[in-house]
């Protein structure tokens, strides 16, 4: 996936605001960059909400069987066909079962993640340095109250 880019919520958030936008690659950038979005959006939520209400951002990881690769060419379909299940006795990939199953962990409590977190799979981790940007994260915030 390419990284994402972020050029503020009013521009990111508009149908083809990637360049080349008919292309993969355009909407692999968006899905990314709406990712980065979800969590400077749960840093601002955790600022927000009172004590005692938690959110967290919750990344499976790459999770077989979803269709995330459909339309992304022939080799990555290919890949995601016949080397991604290989991967499934790796702690790299999940199946969607799996990966339900250590959402529900952090949903209940099993996996402690305290508000704001961002949690990989099955522990908190640090998500992107991108991701830490708390004007970022409040202009995006603001934004959404206007529209």
């Amino acid at each position: 996936m390419p990284a994402p880019h972020w050029a503020g919520p009013e521009i990111v958030s508009r149908p083809g605001a990637f360049d080349r936008p008919a292309r993969i690659r355009a909407g692999r950038r968006a899905y990314t960059t709406s990712k980065l979005g979800g969590i400077h959006l749960v840093h601002e939520w955790a600022r927000r909400l009172p004590d005692g209400i938690d959110i967290v951002s919750y990344n499976p990881s790459l999770v077989s069987g979803t269709g995330l690769a459909r339309d992304a060419g022939r080799t990555l379909q290919l890949v995601m066909t016949w080397i991604v299940p290989l991967l499934l006795v790796t702690p790299l990939v999940d199946t969607p079962r799996a990966a339900g199953g250590r959402l529900a962990d952090v949903v209940l409590g099993r996996t402690h993640a305290p508000t704001g977190s961002y949690v990989h799979r099955d522990r908190v981790a640090r998500s992107s340095a991108e991701s830490y940007d708390a004007a970022r994260e409040e202009e995006l915030w603001d934004w959404l109250e206007q529209v």
